[in-house]
């Protein structure tokens, strides 16, 4: 008797937390809880400067206003969203908090995104895409660990281009997030439109 009063009490207080939210557990950071993309304002555009998405090299680049060639898995990756990677080892504890925080950015905007954890110690096709992906550094060699990038689609008078945001070193979570969501928000706007 006591032992069927307990169950029912039990089955009522986990009823009452279901109900009211308070066993819920959904991430404030996770993009896949907030439908956030059809209000979006992005905060960065094109430009050649610091503070802007790139389609040739940026100003302080070693190619500074050249052309870039890019590479094939972007090519493929970009008909499928927006790009984040981040190249690092995973012996290196100086670029193990930025690929930290790049792979929980990426967790948390998984819809929306193509990720790419370039861990060159992995060898192979992997060890390949990572030093590749130099070519998207901010200022050109040398090169340092971690090197994070976002690549997107965006509208240069009337053509869709790709674009490209980079950063060697370490990046706050929050600054990483406004970028990304600016190239998801440039992505869905233009990938219609790539010819």
């Amino acid at each position: 008797m006591i032992q069927k009063s307990l169950y029912s009490i039990l089955l009522i207080i986990i009823l009452i937390l279901s109900l009211s939210g308070c066993t819920s557990n959904k991430n404030q950071e996770n993009s896949n809880d907030v439908d956030w993309l059809p209000s979006y304002s992005p905060l960065h555009s094109l430009g050649s400067g610091s503070n802007d998405f790139w389609i040739v090299y940026p100003t302080g680049h070693t190619n500074s206003s050249e052309s870039v060639t890019h590479l094939s898995w972007v090519n493929d990756s970009l008909k499928e969203g927006c790009i984040l990677f981040v190249v690092h080892k995973t012996d290196c504890e100086t670029c193990k908090p930025q690929a930290d925080r790049t792979k929980r950015l990426a967790e948390n905007y998984n819809e929306y995104i193509v990720f790419y954890d370039l861990d060159l110690t992995f060898g192979g096709s992997i060890e390949k895409k990572g030093y590749d992906s130099y070519l998207y550094d901010p200022d050109g060699p040398p090169g340092f660990l971690a090197l994070t990038g976002i690549l997107t689609l965006i509208n240069n008078s009337g053509t869709i281009e790709y674009a490209w945001h980079s950063w060697e070193l370490d990046v706050k979570y929050s600054e990483m997030e406004e970028w990304l969501k600016d190239g998801i928000y440039y992505w869905h706007k233009n990938n219609g439109e790539l010819k």
